[in-house]
């Protein structure tokens, strides 16, 4: 008999992801509040000190790879960005399945990659100057250039969130072998090490090189 359901199971990676961002947006929302009643005339202490901090710190490593008008448009993205994948690659740490060790998680990374550089292309260098760039600057080779060029926009986006579930499978690889070479009191000792060397200092690099990626890609589609 046939059997027709209209709701399955969430896999354990997309429960994840949606506790990552339910906490996300209620740190947000309570750093937004106390902002907004921020005293311009105290100095701001704990949680909200170190929430401009970190803002402070992004503005200005942003401001130097890209102009205001592009810094000012995916700066909220890009932060958004950052923050979620810090999260997302040490979660396991609290006993969670990290979001991106689903491939379909990685690889919604590269389609949103994509459509942001798409996005940065159209506002500030236009459909012309997209076309001359994918022609290239020496017409005689044009239709030669044309299809390399091509690979290259689906190419980059693609090995970005490749690279996300790639480096997270590969540590979660050399863990298990550790845990199955080693004696059980030595795998205990061990794997305390290798996850917080993982799952912590890899997982952060990971985000960091993602994020910086993300910023050159969006810096060279948006110079016009």
């Amino acid at each position: 008999m046939l059997e027709f359901t209209y709701s399955n199971e969430l896999s354990p990676q997309v429960i994840s992801t949606l506790i990552i961002v339910f906490f996300l947006a209620l740190v947000f929302i309570i750093a937004g509040i106390k902002v907004k009643k921020l005293d311009p005339n105290q100095t701001p202490k704990g949680f909200l000190l170190v929430s401009i901090m970190a803002v402070e710190m992004f503005n200005k490593l942003i401001r130097s790879y890209m102009k205001e008008k592009q810094f000012r448009f995916f700066a909220p993205y890009l932060f958004t960005i950052i923050t979620f994948l810090a999260f997302a690659n040490t979660i396991s740490l609290f006993g969670l399945t990290p979001p991106l060790s689903n491939i379909g998680v990685a690889f919604s990374f590269s389609v949103m990659t994509f459509l942001v550089l798409k996005i940065a292309e159209m506002r500030f260098i236009g459909i012309k100057g997209k076309i001359d760039g994918l022609l290239g600057p020496v017409k005689p080779i044009a239709p030669l250039m044309l299809p390399i060029n091509l690979i290259g926009e689906v190419s980059t986006p693609f090995s970005m969130g490749l690279r996300l579930f790639v480096n997270l499978m590969a540590g979660s690889v050399m863990a298990a072998m550790v845990y199955a070479v080693l004696h059980w009191t030595a795998g205990i000792i061990a794997g305390v090490m290798l996850h917080v060397i993982f799952d912590i200092f890899f997982g952060l690099i990971q985000a960091f090189v993602f994020f910086m990626l993300s910023v050159v890609s969006i810096s060279m589609a948006s110079d016009a």
